[in-house]
C-alpha cells in the first residue's frame, strides 16, 4: 500500500471493491509515515437492501491498544459513495486533528 496521504485507511479500497463484504470492512490507520495509529471498522448491516432498508452505517477509529472506537462518521446509505465520502473526509479530518495534536 503506497502511503500518500496524511491518513491512509489501510484495506478501504478492497472493501468498497469487494461491494462491501464484511470480512474486508476494517483495516489499520497508518499514517504517511507509517506510523499505525488504529484500526478503522465500518459498522453496518450487510443485510440492508436498497429502497427497502436504508443501509446507514458508521466509520469507526479504535486506537491501537484500544478496544471501543473514540471517533464515529455516520452516513445515511451504504451505497451512495457521495455520502460515504462525506462521511470518510470527515473521519479523515478528525483523526489527523487528533494526532497532530499530540494523540
Amino acid at each position: 500500500m503506497e502511503l500518500i496521504y496524511p491518513i491512509n485507511f489501510e484495506g478501504h479500497e478492497e472493501w468498497l471493491d469487494s461491494g462491501y463484504a464484511v470480512s474486508l470492512a476494517s483495516g489499520d490507520v497508518i499514517t504517511r509515515d507509517g506510523e499505525v495509529l488504529g484500526t478503522w471498522r465500518v459498522a453496518y448491516n450487510p443485510e440492508a437492501k436498497p429502497g427497502v432498508d436504508d443501509g446507514s452505517g458508521c466509520f469507526e477509529f479504535i486506537v491501537d491498544g484500544q478496544s471501543a472506537p473514540i471517533f464515529l462518521a455516520g452516513f445515511a446509505s451504504l451505497d451512495s459513495r457521495i455520502n460515504q465520502g462525506t462521511a470518510l473526509s470527515y473521519f479523515t479530518r478528525t483523526i489527523r486533528d487528533w494526532h497532530e495534536a499530540g494523540s
